[in-house]
């Protein structure tokens, strides 16, 4: 009977200790997440593929989503939006009031006078209403491509996107296909939550 009860007691005790396991960590440039990226304030996660990591700025800045960079998607170096190469997901209150995914990536085109759409259309995803796009961006430099995937609940905005370059486009387009495979929408807290 003791026996019983000191392996329900290692059993209880291995189990909690699972629950409070973190998939992020802290480098003195950003939070590092693996295996899954959670923002339970935004009310979304996303699995992330083995191997894959994901980069977002550190505490106290805002927890607006994260990125990967394509073309190394394991590295722990530090990623940023000037990489050229990325995945990534991001979120933001509709600050604008602008009240709908459509709304928002119209808002971001004419913010991007050097993006030549190739495409738009209207989605169903996560549950959602959504708008997808393709756009060119006519720059200095190697071609850029992007991709981007638009939702909008409650007063949120959700992008998941692509930028990659021409000759990397297909390679990337692969890691953008997982990464949009694996975005779940949570529901909002009700109250103080916390990101495992």
């Amino acid at each position: 009977m003791a026996r019983v009860s000191l392996i329900a007691l290692i059993g209880c005790y291995a189990g909690n200790a699972a629950a409070q396991s973190h998939h992020w960590s802290e480098t003195p440039s950003e939070t590092v997440w693996r295996d899954a990226y959670t923002n339970c304030d935004k009310g979304y996660s996303v699995d992330l593929p083995a191997g894959v990591i994901g980069h977002a700025s550190l505490p106290p800045n805002p927890n607006h989503g994260f990125l990967i960079s394509a073309a190394d998607p394991g590295t722990t170096a530090s990623v940023n939006v000037e990489t050229q190469r990325i995945v990534g997901v991001y979120d933001q209150y509709d600050a604008l009031e602008l009240g709908s995914a459509r709304a928002y990536l119209n808002w971001e085109i004419e913010a991007h006078p050097n993006w030549v759409v190739l495409e738009t259309r209207k989605v169903r995803f996560g549950g959602l209403v959504a708008v997808s796009a393709r756009y060119r961006v006519n720059a200095a430099g190697p071609p850029e491509v992007g991709k981007e995937i638009v939702l909008y609940r409650k007063g949120v905005i959700y992008v998941i996107l692509l930028r990659s370059t021409s000759q990397d486009q297909a390679a990337d387009s692969a890691l953008f296909d997982k990464i949009k495979a694996g975005f779940r929408l949570l529901p909002f807290p009700r109250g103080e939550c916390s990101n495992p």
